[in-house]
C-alpha cells in the first residue's frame, strides 16, 4: 500500500512538474490555492461568531431592526458557512497541485467573502434564489459522469500543437481534476463555497471541449 500511494506521489509530481513547464504559473497557483487551503481549513470555525454578529448587526429587516432574531438567525448561518468555508479548505489542501475551474462564480451558494472576518456580501436563497446550487449540481454531474472525455481531448491538443509529452500529462491530470472537483461539488452541493477560484485553472469548460478542434482558447 505505501509503495502505491508513493508511486502516485511520484507520478502527481512528474505529471505537475510537466504542467509546470508548459505554464510557468503552475505551480504558482498552486502554492497560493494551498496557502488558500491552509487558511480555510483553519479559520472555518470563526465563522459563527462572525455570523452572529452580522446577523445581529443587520438584523432581519431592511431598516436594520430585529436584532436578536438576526443574531440567531446568525447562529445558524454560521454553522453552514462554517461547514462550507472548511471543507473547501481541506479539498483545497489535498488537491493543490490540481487544476480546478476557474471559478465559482454563480455556481454554488457564495460565502460572503475571501475570509471569515471580512464583511463582504451575504447571499439569501429566499431572496436570490437557489439557481447557484443547481448549477453546482449540474457541473458536478458533468465532471464526475463526462470528465474522462478531457483524457482524448487533452492528447489529442497536445499532439496538435506539437506538445505530445505535455498533452500526455495533461490526458492525466486534467480528467483526475474533473472528476474530483465533480465529486466535491455533488458531496458539497448545499454548501456554501468560494467565487473565487485558486489553483491553476482547467483550460476548457466543459470536458468535451478539448475535443472540439479550434476551441483550445474557450473562455471557462
Amino acid at each position: 500500500m505505501k509503495k502505491l500511494v508513493s508511486l502516485l506521489v511520484v507520478s502527481l509530481f512528474l505529471i505537475s512538474s510537466a504542467s509546470y513547464a508548459a505554464a510557468p504559473n503552475y505551480m504558482e497557483s498552486s502554492v497560493e490555492k494551498a496557502k488558500q487551503g491552509i487558511t480555510n481549513t483553519l479559520t472555518g470555525w470563526m465563522e459563527v461568531p462572525f455570523q452572529v454578529a452580522k446577523g445581529y448587526r443587520d438584523g432581519m429587516r431592511e431598516d436594520g431592526s430585529l436584532k436578536i432574531l438576526g443574531g440567531i438567525f446568525g447562529i445558524a448561518r454560521g454553522f453552514i458557512h462554517a461547514a462550507g468555508r472548511t471543507t473547501t479548505g481541506v479539498m483545497q489542501l489535498a488537491t493543490f497541485l490540481l487544476p480546478n475551474p476557474k471559478d465559482n462564480k454563480g455556481v454554488g451558494v457564495p460565502l460572503d467573502a475571501q475570509y471569515a472576518w471580512e464583511k463582504g456580501e451575504q447571499y439569501s436563497i429566499g431572496q436570490d434564489g437557489t439557481a447557484p446550487i443547481g448549477r453546482k449540481a449540474v457541473r458536478g454531474l458533468y465532471n464526475v459522469g463526462l470528465g474522462i472525455l478531457d483524457m482524448p481531448g487533452q492528447f489529442i491538443k497536445g499532439v496538435k500543437q506539437d506538445r505530445p509529452f505535455v498533452g500526455f500529462a495533461n490526458s492525466i491530470l486534467f480528467p483526475a481534476a474533473r472528476i474530483t472537483s465533480g465529486i466535491f461539488d455533488l458531496g458539497t452541493v448545499l454548501l456554501p463555497n468560494s467565487p473565487d477560484g485558486f489553483g491553476y485553472p482547467l483550460e476548457e469548460k466543459y470536458p468535451w471541449d478539448a475535443l472540439i478542434e479550434g476551441n483550445y482558447n474557450n473562455e471557462i
